[in-house]
């Protein structure tokens, strides 16, 4: 993944905000970074960079310029650093890097020497505990993914979990869009409450995890910002995976989809966003999940395609493109594999409540390897699984997000 490194080398990193620079360049504006992975195709490519070879990087050297904190949690930040350069501050024209800690403490600093511009506080955090976290790493669930600048308004739109009764436990916490000044910090509009029905499903009827990043794009001449989640306890009932569109004029949430009925099929992909083409299709991963083709979208590449609320008709998600390489039987129960299935059968998935990560066992450890050429003659290894058994079967699809090249056609994924 390339970054800034003429200016500044960004650190997407969960910790702390550690910026390295090949030089010192107060005066030099830098280039935006508005989106996580750089733009809505997920390249991670700075395309104003022009000096990024191995030979540029070893002569010129690295080195630490500045260390910025980030307020309020030790583990710092999930999200990815954004920056908007240009911005008419309180303290004149800066480039603005904008730093969502998960404690929802956002701060504004200045890109290039790491100085304070602004400091927002975005409501209580879910505090950390065994019931979210079996592995009690976080100290605060707050700001877990990243927002997305709008560079013409000059607003972060930035999702986090909050707790409105104060108590910072995580089954009355809720989520909430926050749109934010980058100039200081302020709300243009209170912030909107995540919420919304889709089939049998609520979003608000169980713990979510809100971490795949957020992407901005424009439907029909009606920008949107999109946002996908998880749930926590991916295998009990109810657990769904979610995608909601937030309406950019009206700042209101203005649809939600479910990915399952209940069985599963969130999306993770490592905090990383949906990518969305010019046309603003949508491609994302879910995990694992049931699948019907239906209803039921676990374990598949799915293409997502938003239709704007017209006069008397509300906004819509659906599917329109997939591809499922297996299916997850055993989840519901199945005793055939759906007629779109491709190829595979997983073994059953977990029956107890475990928080994402606890003993999982690796289909791909006992794996059959067959050289073979291909249709072109060029050789190509084939990989036949051992599907996992027990307790617990976790395929990883979805455990990282797709990367596009829009102009050829072409999404790439890997479980």
């Amino acid at each position: 993944m390339r970054y800034p490194l003429k200016s500044l080398l960004l650190c997407p990193g969960i910790f702390t905000t550690l910026c390295l620079t090949a030089a010192d360049l107060p005066a030099q504006t830098m280039a935006p970074w508005l989106t996580r992975s750089a733009d809505n195709s997920r390249s991670g490519w700075n395309s104003h960079e022009t000096e990024l070879t191995q030979a540029s990087v070893l002569n010129k050297g690295l080195r630490r310029k500045t260390i910025v904190p980030v307020i309020g949690d030790q583990r710092g930040m999930e999200a990815q650093p954004l920056i908007l350069p240009g911005v008419d501050t309180a303290r004149g024209l800066r480039d603005v890097m904008v730093l969502p800690s998960m404690a929802n403490v956002v701060r504004g600093v200045d890109a290039h020497d790491g100085s304070g511009i602004w400091q927002t506080t975005l409501g209580m955090p879910v505090k950390g505990s065994g019931v979210i976290d079996a592995h009690a790493i976080n100290d605060h669930w707050g700001c877990l993914s990243t927002g997305v600048i709008d560079p013409e308004l000059k607003r972060l739109y930035q999702v986090c979990w909050a707790s409105p009764d104060d108590s910072g436990r995580p089954r009355t916490a809720r989520y909430y869009m926050h749109v934010l000044n980058v100039k200081d910090g302020s709300h243009v509009v209170p912030p909107v409450l995540i919420q919304g029905k889709s089939g049998t499903q609520d979003f608000n009827a169980d713990m979510r995890k809100q971490r795949s990043s957020l992407v901005e794009t424009n439907v029909g001449g009606v920008k949107t910002v999109f946002g996908c989640s998880g749930t926590f306890y991916e295998t009990a009932k109810g657990a769904a995976g979610y995608c909601f569109a937030f309406d950019v004029q009206k700042n209101a949430l203005t649809a939600m989809f479910a990915l399952s009925s209940g069985e599963g099929a969130g999306v993770w992909m490592a905090g990383q966003g949906a990518a969305a083409d010019p046309e603003g299709f949508l491609y994302l991963i879910t995990g694992n999940g049931n699948f019907d083709g239906v209803s039921q979208w676990g374990e598949s590449f799915l293409k997502l395609k938003y239709t704007p609320p017209q006069t008397g008709t509300a906004g819509n998600l659906q599917v329109v493109g997939h591809w499922t390489p297996w299916t997850d039987l055993k989840r519901a129960g199945q005793a055939a594999a759906a007629p779109e299935k491709l190829a595979g059968v997983s073994a059953p998935s977990e029956e107890v409540r475990k928080p994402v990560g606890s003993r999982m066992s690796v289909p791909m450890a006992n794996a059959k390897f067959e050289s073979h050429l291909n249709a072109q003659g060029k050789p190509v290894l084939l990989v036949y699984p051992q599907m996992a058994n027990g307790a617990w079967a976790d395929q990883d699809l979805g455990s990282a997000g797709p990367a596009c090249i829009f102009p050829l056609g072409v999404c790439i994924a890997a479980a």
